[in-house]
């Protein structure tokens, strides 16, 4: 279609109606020319050998990781005190031996559901954000996404409330981490 717009445009300016009204394609010519691209492109695909693209995309996936770690570096440099997200810590933060699996048990079981959220049907899920510090405490809790002032400050005590982790660290260094962490409220 892209040679057929422009073979308009050439007519067009050589100020000829009558030629630019002859050269316009008609609907089969161009399908034809549109299949034939589509062919063509088809055809490229191919022909280029599958694991280049693989290796391609690995390659690009360790480029980003790698430039992700340096940025991790580079910021705690900077920053010595500054929070790393969880998902690229070298080492995660463990809470009472065990992992953020444990974490959920032990915030499902000092949850205490607000009796007027009870009374009023009130449920949902309360997405919050902490920091696991450098001494393992829990702090700077938030709601990130809030249900009802009720159960967002339910769930913000009870994490807030968190016995000690074991910190997390980067190349043995302790590290802050930061977590996004979701309160479930579920009434049955």
């Amino acid at each position: 279609m892209a040679a057929c717009a422009l073979l308009m445009v050439s007519c067009k300016n050589t100020g000829s109606k009558k030629a630019a009204q002859q050269a316009e394609p008609t609907a089969e010519e161009m399908v034809a020319a549109a299949n034939e691209n589509l062919n063509n492109t088809i055809e490229a695909i191919e022909a280029a050998e599958e694991m280049d693209a693989r290796e391609a995309i690995e390659k690009l996936g360790a480029a980003q990781a790698q430039s992700l770690l340096e940025s991790v570096e580079e910021t705690l440099k900077k920053n010595p005190d500054a929070a790393i997200p969880f998902t690229l810590v070298e080492s995660k933060p463990t809470f009472e031996g065990g992992d953020a699996n444990d974490f959920s048990k032990w915030v499902n079981e000092n949850i205490q559901y607000p009796q007027a959220a009870i009374d009023e049907n009130i449920s949902g899920k309360v997405i919050l954000q902490f920091t696991v510090n450098k001494e393992g405490e829990v702090k700077d809790v938030k709601v990130l996404r809030g249900v009802n002032e009720l159960l967002d400050n339910e769930a913000v005590r009870v994490v807030s409330a968190s016995p000690k982790w074991e910190a997390g660290s980067q190349n043995g260094v302790p590290v802050a981490v930061n977590y996004t962490f979701p309160v479930v409220f579920r009434l049955n």
